[in-house]
């Protein structure tokens, strides 16, 4: 009985999940791509059950994925976990001294952000993924507050180390061009500023090397603590549109 009952369980769970490899595309009905294998989340927030919780922890613990669809989903589905967590938005944020460490710190409460660190394809899928995202939709949504919150958070998946080693270089370049686009669309977005930053000193740039040789303190506020000004936002675009060339 207990054989029988763990393969009905081990069939629910896999049913969320399809098990087509096709590249992701565009969902129709939002912003951010749609990857085959998808987790649904079971609350969500303006539900009754989610109103009930007692707690942002308890809320939390119910945002976790199932071990046996973490293990399982593919990559591009476990991103797609992540980026639609009802954790990821809605300024549910712990507040701290610097912008790194709030987002580093969500990150380490969603399993799905931890296995996603662990995945040695994830740099490159994580790309691949932001290069999907209609970044006009996201400025013109009803909801735009909410998906730019949604947007600085898979940004911000890019000044982890775990990511940026495993991002290849022209993959990096491409990347870097897709931050670009994003920065053209919107010039307030320091966010995109910080992940351009963090990808060209992670790749070692020389220009932006003996940059932040001369400007150490710069160094701090941009790779450390993710705040820039908008004079660094010049030279940092600067040296980005160079790296791209």
């Amino acid at each position: 009985m207990k054989n029988n009952c763990n393969l009905i369980l081990l069939t629910f769970i896999l049913g969320i999940l399809s098990c087509s490899t096709e590249k992701i595309e565009l969902d129709k009905n939002s912003c951010y791509p749609s990857p085959n294998e998808r987790y649904t989340y079971s609350v969500k927030p303006g539900t009754e059950q989610w109103k009930q919780l007692k707690s942002v922890d308890e809320a939390f613990e119910i945002c976790q994925l199932p071990d046996i669809v973490l293990k399982r989903i593919s990559t591009e589905g476990l991103i797609d976990a992540l980026v639609n967590s009802p954790m990821f938005t809605e300024n549910y944020l712990y507040s701290s001294s610097n912008a790194i460490t709030t987002w580093h710190r969500l990150y380490s409460k969603l399993n799905a952000a931890e296995e996603l660190f662990k995945r040695e394809d994830s740099g490159n899928v994580l790309v691949e993924y932001y290069k999907s995202i209609d970044l006009a939709c996201i400025n013109l949504s009803d909801n735009t507050i909410e998906e730019k919150e949604r947007l600085f958070g898979l940004e911000f998946l890019f000044t982890k180390s775990e990511i940026l080693k495993k991002i290849d270089k022209q993959n990096k370049r491409e990347l870097v061009k897709a931050l670009l686009k994003n920065y053209d669309i919107n010039k307030d977005n320091w966010f995109t500023v910080i992940a351009i930053a963090s990808v060209l000193y992670n790749d070692n740039y020389t220009p932006l090397m003996e940059y932040y040789k001369k400007n150490t303190n710069l160094y701090k506020m941009n790779i450390i603590y993710g705040y820039v000004d908008n004079n660094q936002s010049k030279q940092l675009i600067f040296f980005a549109k160079q790296f791209v060339m």
